[in-house]
């Protein structure tokens, strides 16, 4: 099949008031001139490496991009949108509709207004290894925009001094990859990992700074952890940190944690740690986490000429060491009557703390619902626990160990008998570990007690 192109050869020059291309855009060895209203509906806008290739736009300029291809803008020589007065980029999907579309090439577009329309669940990829440019400001009505990560800063969607954006701030829209801020403002970036946002936010730089960051699921560097007071670092989630040109002064840094309850189920240990080629340092100095749990935020200071390189969290305390039981009761039929007085049961105990084993003695109180209930322990339950009728409730004590990798515990298997004399009603039945049983520490006790409702008819 013959391609068609609109081309723009050497020594030629055009000036657009209001053109519109249907078929390949491509500007080799010339001047392309937007001083009005241009569309592409071809296949792609290209910007060859033949000299003098270039495209400028200015006065207000508006350059509608509805190019087909994933690859809509190849750039490979000077793309200036930002003339003055400014112009405006719309890129709104392929052919008008919902799609991928991107930019690629090797020199990096200069915008003044981005508007990224192609689709509100839709990529629009940045795959040019000089990055992107943005003076004015960028409208992220898109879904996911990435970068290449392997290009780090030079690939990177860089937004000039003063310039700001819109949208770009939920899981479902941010970039993924690298994004760079440059002037002396404060500054969000709107950085994340495919549906993750991670936010990072930086006070006012005292000089026109240069900063690159993006977020990763992992943690670039070891955990090691020589700074005094960090214990831990968690590795499931870090920033890079890249000072093209380091702020002069100390910046203030805030971010939007993942989910770390998992790792340290206090705030006032979180603290914000950054990596200086040899260890993570402390940058909070004291608690300011709002919260474990997802999107809760922690802060730290970026001292100047600080050579940090990535930013992390970590806690002031070591990993826990001791077991954390919970009891658990299961009862298929919890109604009694006259006639059937026997309902057997399991109680069972898990430890819920990762990396700790629950070592003997380990103790379970089981209360009688009535004061002539009576529990009789059945399987091998009969072998594994020890009962003892203490009155109110049955003590049962083994010798096994509980490892916290076993998803059931140990199972206590047994009957329940409630007398026939017993009267109508319902009654609580409840399972209990006292404390410091297993090694289990005072302060883990406030989930060791389980009841449920039986009833006798």
């Amino acid at each position: 099949m013959k391609k068609e192109y609109i081309s723009l050869m050497a020594g030629m020059a055009l000036l657009l008031g209001n053109q519109l291309a249907h078929a390949q855009l491509v500007i080799d060895g010339a001047t392309f001139n937007n001083y009005g209203s241009a569309s592409n509906r071809g296949i792609y806008t290209a910007v060859t490496a033949t000299a003098p290739a270039a495209y400028t736009a200015s006065s207000g300029a508006v350059f509608n991009h509805y190019e087909t291809d994933a690859n809509s803008l190849r750039v490979n020589n000077s793309y200036n949108a930002n003339g003055t007065g400014g112009s405006t980029d719309n890129f709104n999907g392929p052919a008008g509709v919902a799609g991928v579309q991107g930019i690629s090439g090797s020199v990096a577009p200069n915008f003044s207004t981005l508007a990224l329309k192609n689709g509100a669940a839709s990529a629009f990829n940045i795959t040019n290894t000089a990055g992107a440019n943005v003076f004015v400001i960028a409208s992220f009505e898109n879904g996911i925009t990435t970068t290449v990560r392997a290009n780090t800063t030079n690939g990177a969607l860089r937004f000039q001094a003063g310039a700001t954006y819109t949208g770009g701030l939920t899981d479902a829209q941010h970039v993924d990859g690298y994004v760079s801020k440059i002037g002396n403002s404060t500054f969000i970036f709107p950085v994340g990992n495919s549906s993750d946002l991670r936010t990072l936010r930086i006070s006012a730089p005292a000089n026109a700074a240069h900063i690159s960051v993006a977020y990763a699921p992992d943690l670039g560097e070891a955990p090691n952890t020589p700074s005094p007071s960090i214990k831990r670092v968690y590795t499931f989630g870090s920033w890079d940190w890249v000072a093209v040109t380091p702020a002069t002064n100390d910046l203030d840094v805030t971010v939007s944690i993942p989910n770390v309850s998992g790792f340290e189920s206090t705030a006032a240990n979180l603290r914000l740690v950054g990596w200086d080629g040899s260890q993570w340092l402390d940058l909070s100095g004291a608690a300011n986490a709002t919260g474990t749990v997802e999107n809760s935020t922690l802060t730290g200071v970026v001292p100047a000429g600080a050579a940090i390189t990535q930013i992390a969290i970590g806690s002031t305390q070591e990993l826990a060491t001791t077991p954390d039981l919970r009891p658990f009761i299961i009862m298929s039929n919890v109604t009694f009557s006259n006639t059937e007085t026997v309902r057997p049961f399991t109680v069972r105990v898990r430890n819920m703390r990762a990396g700790t084993i629950a070592s003997d003695p380990i103790t379970v109180r089981i209360y009688k619902p009535t004061p002539t209930s009576t529990i009789a322990l059945n399987g091998a339950s009969a072998t594994e626990w020890t009962i003892t009728n203490s009155g109110t409730y049955y003590t049962l004590t083994t010798n096994s160990d509980i490892a916290a990798s076993t998803p059931l515990g140990n199972s206590i298997t047994a009957n329940l008998t409630i007398p026939a004399a017993t009267g109508t009603g319902g009654y609580g039945f409840r399972a209990f570990i006292p404390d410091l049983s297993g090694g289990e520490v005072v302060a883990d006790n406030s989930n060791n007690n389980l009841i449920i409702q039986i009833f006798k008819n």
